[in-house]
């Protein structure tokens, strides 16, 4: 039985929320190496982002394999039942296959020569992680997070006022 009308909207702000998070995972994992120094093998920790699949890479949940689709049938007995998919959209994209995550290459180097890892020339590497702007991603992700919360609670409002009738 497919999803629909109130609880297809829950279930998508599901998914949104999901996805936020999975954003949240991936800005927190940065915050906190953000001055980590390079391992036992001389390995810094490279910044990580969340990227939104693309349309040739993402599953039959993404826009353009949605315009791709062929018309939907009302009865399996229309357009003949062999006519191939009448997908209606996977409402179960999760953010794993939704969000792709990427370690973006290259480091800061910072002039420190007191630290004990400090090269001959005084200088450090540390990852290219800039907390500021991992902030305001983060904020950009709080909000919409909250957006999401907003439309699950009027969403869930409108079921039950549906149920009182």
């Amino acid at each position: 039985m497919e999803v629909q009308g109130i609880f297809s909207a829950l279930k998508k702000t599901y998914g949104g929320i999901a996805s936020q998070m999975k954003r949240l995972e991936v800005i927190s994992e940065n915050i906190a190496n953000a001055e980590a120094l390079p391992d036992k093998n001389g390995k810094l920790y490279q910044r990580k982002v969340a990227l939104l699949k693309s349309a040739s890479s993402a599953d039959a949940t993404s826009f353009g394999a949605k315009m791709s689709l062929k018309l939907n049938r009302s009865s399996d007995k229309h357009l003949g039942a062999s006519s191939g998919s009448t997908a209606k959209g996977n409402l179960s994209a999760t953010p794993e296959n939704m969000y792709d995550v990427v370690e973006v290459s290259g480091n800061k180097v910072v002039h420190d020569p007191s630290h004990p890892r400090a090269d001959e020339n005084g200088y450090v590497k540390l990852p290219n992680v800039n907390v500021i702007e991992e902030m305001v991603d983060l904020m950009a992700t709080s909000r919409a997070y909250e957006a999401n919360i907003t439309v699950m609670k009027a969403s869930k409002t409108m079921a039950k006022r549906t149920f009182e009738i």
